[in-house]
Formats: structure tokens, sequence, C-alpha cells
């Protein structure tokens, strides 16, 4: 996926299911996300927080919240991995 659909997906399922506690807006978180996707430390957060702030909602639509974090997952390991190209 797109990393600018990416970060929009995050940030209407995060808003949706009240993953953030912020007084900020969408386009602000979004544009935030985005900006922050290069860094696998944030991505990697970014996949705990969600986590931990749906495991106990039982409303949660819990496909969607495997494609998200398939996807930041995704992600994460191609910043993880990504200097290390092919060696063999």
């Amino acid at each position: 996926m797109e990393r600018k659909k990416l970060a929009n997906e995050v940030t209407n399922f995060c808003f949706e299911y009240e993953v953030f506690n912020t007084v900020c807006g969408e386009a602000e978180i979004k544009q935030r996300i985005e900006e922050q996707f290069d860094d696998v430390i944030f991505v990697e957060g970014l996949i705990n927080m969600i986590i931990v702030k749906t495991k106990n909602n039982e409303y949660v639509d819990v496909d969607h919240l495997i494609i998200i974090l398939s996807e930041l997952e995704r992600l994460r390991l191609e910043l993880e991995y990504k200097d290390r190209g092919s060696k063999c």
C-alpha cells in the first residue's frame, strides 16, 4: 500500500477507535504520520500503540485492524532491512 494511503487508513482507523488521545485534527495527525514513516522506531511504536489500544475493544473491525497492522509491519521490515540489500 502506498504510504500516503496507509497514513490515511491509519489515521482514520485510529480516530474511529479512539487510539489517539489528542486534540489535534486528523489532517495534522496524518501529516505527522507521513513525515515519520521513514523512522523504523516510529513505525514500530505505532504498531505497538495500535495493538495495545485496540486489544480490549470488542467493537474493533478486526479484519481492518489486521490489514493496517500487516501493512505497517511490511513497512517496518522494509525500513529495517533496506540497507542490507541482496548480498547473496
